[in-house]
């Protein structure tokens, strides 16, 4: 049986923790209930759903937030063989706006749409079994998702960029050893290059790239700490859609970047420790003559079984 790792949240940073029982391991989603004001600039009031668990029951949680039955309340009931691959949505400063559904069978759009998103989460071959965050009494403030995860079997999250140039991708990777960016640091600065090494399953040590190009600074970090794994990249795409910067983050509270240039519309993949860890373990993407479209793999972090 898959074990699930927490990715997010994202959203407002106030609100109380809100999260699924301890020792629960959701296997499928069965209902979303949510709660908004049809209005420009939202919010998403309240929210609640119902998952499948490991002993086959159905779960209950939330609402969180405010479930008034006044505000518009959008349903959504999983169809046989329907499942949740992607969330996106915006936010302000207290609380989150809007968000977007899209299951393989569905697109569910609460709330008021922005011209652009806060935040967007493509897995792209995984899928969402429950949801973690944070509310007030009146909203729903941020929204995470959990992923089920098998040691050998990591879940694709993104890629982010303009989708030019060739796919590049990788053998199943195990864990991250090391990260090389190539990149211009100035008012128009972007992304050029990326290379990296990780272990895959026989537990050889791979390197791979780079892809894109070598040109502008060359960074390089080791993940050489006990236990040592990136559990957060943030990073911004501009312009044409290029990736303009990259910033990683290890559960050793260690920074790298950000390298490039930090602007444009931001993306985040962050991997919160607690009872669900999960660790970048590789990356996939596109490879142009002078650019690169990033995509993570999320795994379990080398302290799971």
């Amino acid at each position: 049986m898959a074990v699930v790792v927490s990715v997010g949240p994202w959203g407002a940073p106030g609100g109380e923790p809100r999260d699924i029982p301890i020792g629960s391991m959701p296997q499928s989603l069965v209902s979303i209930t949510i709660w908004s004001i049809k209005a420009l600039g939202g919010p998403i009031c309240g929210f609640s759903y119902v998952y499948v668990d490991q002993n086959g029951g159905p779960i209950h949680v939330g609402p969180w937030g405010n479930a008034d039955p006044e505000h518009t309340i959008t349903n959504i009931q999983m169809g046989p063989g329907e499942y949740l691959y992607e969330l996106s949505g915006t936010a302000d400063d207290s609380a989150l706006l809007s968000l977007k559904l899209v299951t393989n069978q569905h697109t569910y759009e609460v709330g008021a749409p922005l011209e652009q998103t806060t935040f967007s989460m493509p897995l792209k071959n995984g899928k969402v079994v429950a949801f973690f965050g944070r509310s007030d009494n009146d909203h729903l403030t941020a929204l995470g998702i959990y992923v089920p995860v098998m040691k050998g079997s990591p879940v694709n999250v993104g890629p982010w960029g303009d989708s030019g140039g060739i796919p590049v991708d990788i053998t199943t990777p195990v864990q991250l050893k090391s990260v090389t960016v190539y990149s211009t640091d100035s008012s128009d600065g972007r992304i050029y290059g990326f290379s990296f090494t990780y272990v895959d399953l026989t537990g050889q040590s791979i390197h791979v790239g780079p892809w894109g190009t070598i040109k502008g600074e060359k960074h390089t970090f080791d993940l050489s700490l006990q236990g040592e794994y990136v559990n957060k990249i943030t990073g911004t795409t501009a312009g044409d859609n290029r990736v303009t910067s990259l910033k990683f983050t290890t559960n050793q509270e260690r920074d790298y970047g950000p390298f490039g240039s930090d602007r444009g519309n931001a993306f985040s993949v962050p991997l919160p420790d607690g009872e669900h860890n999960g660790a970048v373990v590789g990356f996939f993407g596109r490879s142009g003559k002078s650019h690169v479209d990033l995509g993570v793999y999320v795994g379990l972090a080398p302290n799971e079984p």
